[in-house]
């Protein structure tokens, strides 16, 4: 992305900001899914506000995933060392109401890793981060709950792949949903799936076998072809979050859309003048691109303008 040409196209007052020294950072926001009659638009960001995750000196975090372990309740995400300009994995344990406790790192490796999808697989837990900067696709068995994850296998894809998710599962497959970034351009993006099986004879146990007759039916990158979250379950649908950029801007807005058979239609939208967060500007939040929900609990990232200290 041409950075003179962003700029020349940014909404001025945000390149006054910029230009005086401001930086876009990430933050992680929780809250209780709105009980009240009336407050359950999907998804349901204007009804209240969000609570942001503690802050760590010269890190942001973003890429939130919920996950239940037992009766506990984690929140994994990356975490951007702002001094090494990297990601790593943290977790946070969350109590009632979404009350955080003390992040911990989980995962770190030679490359950014970012968007740690975590899921339990016939009797384990599993990891697929993003490494999309090392051009593969990684998977990790969990050994000691939260902290401790083998790398199984990574494996060669020849390209960006961002994003990953677990479309469905079974006893002898995983599908998964992969964005692949276009190299000249990281806004534009088209999904690539993926089968994932379990091979005694491939490195590591496992095979990865490219969906090629669903990536000719996807071979255009578009502006909002990258997911944003896992999927979850509303008013009886399976709801699918994506993000959306702009020409000059990434992870603008949410898009969700709900599956029906092997297709998708799309349910709303939800951007940044829908969503509150506790302690931030309105003006500030400039993008929100990453959504994840249970029973209890709905979780945003946000970007937002702010003066490092």
């Amino acid at each position: 992305m041409n950075q003179l040409y962003r700029a020349l196209h940014m909404p001025p007052a945000r390149l006054a900001k910029k230009l005086a020294g401001w930086k876009e950072v990430y933050t992680i926001a929780v809250r209780p899914v709105p009980a009240e009659p009336g407050h359950e638009p999907l998804p349901a960001l204007g009804a209240g506000a969000y609570t942001p995750l503690p802050g760590t000196p010269g890190h942001w975090y973003a890429d939130p995933l919920l996950y239940r372990r037992g009766g506990e309740r984690w929140l994994f995400c990356e975490d951007f060392d702002l001094a090494a300009n990297k990601g790593s994995i943290a977790a946070f344990p969350l109590g009632p109401g979404g009350r955080p406790g003390a992040p911990q790192t989980v995962l770190e490796a030679g490359c950014h890793l970012s968007f740690p999808t975590v899921f339990d697989w016939n009797g384990e837990t599993w990891m697929i981060p993003e490494t999309g900067a090392d051009r593969t696709l990684c998977l990790y068995r969990c050994r000691a709950f939260p902290g401790e994850w083998e790398l199984v296998r990574a494996f060669p894809v020849g390209k960006e792949l961002a994003d990953t998710i677990v479309l469905d599962a079974a006893e002898e497959e995983l599908t998964l949903l992969c964005s692949q970034v276009r190299p000249e351009n990281g806004l534009y993006t088209r999904y690539r799936r993926y089968a994932l099986r379990p091979d005694p004879e491939e490195e590591g146990g496992f095979a990865l076998e490219e969906d090629e007759p669903f990536g000719l039916e996807h071979r255009f990158y578009d502006l909002g072809a990258r997911n944003a979250g896992p999927l979850f379950c509303w008013g009886g649908q399976t709801v699918r979050p994506a993000q959306v950029s702009t020409k000059v801007d990434y992870g603008v807005y949410l898009q969700f859309w709900t599956r029906r058979g092997d297709k998708e239609t799309p349910l709303c939208a939800a951007t940044p003048q829908n969503v509150t967060i506790s302690g931030l500007d309105p003006a500030a939040v400039i993008g929100i691109h990453t959504y994840c929900r249970d029973e209890e609990l709905e979780v945003i990232d946000a970007r937002y303008l702010t003066r490092l200290k």
